[in-house]
């Protein structure tokens, strides 16, 4: 995948053109029309203090860089965090990133 999206203006720009949910992880994606993907880890206030949040991207960063499916060029994708990955491994939450991507259209 290609650069992180970064910027308060970034993960607005993602209007919520298509998304899915998982048990642990909501899925936002959009066309961006660039020839690579942009990706963004976001975590709520509901999930828990920074120390929980920080540990939910991390999750999530590390279970997409793990993952042995290709990404799709030319999308951003938001992946938000559920309260509900408190205390998960990373496969689990690969798993369920995982079926939304797929569900989504997004793997090769």
């Amino acid at each position: 995948s290609g650069p992180l999206l970064r910027g308060r203006r970034d993960p607005r720009h993602t209007d919520r053109r298509g998304s899915k949910g998982s048990r642990y992880v909501v899925v936002l994606y959009k066309k961006n029309g660039l020839a690579y993907t942009r990706v963004a880890f976001l975590a709520s206030k509901k999930v828990g203090n920074s120390v929980r949040r920080n540990r939910a991207r991390r999750l999530m960063r590390e279970a997409l860089r793990t993952m042995d499916a290709t990404v799709k060029q030319g999308y951003d994708i938001i992946f938000v965090a559920r309260n509900t990955i408190e205390g998960r491994k990373c496969g689990e939450v690969q798993k369920c990133m995982y079926g939304a991507m797929r569900a989504s259209g997004l793997l090769e």
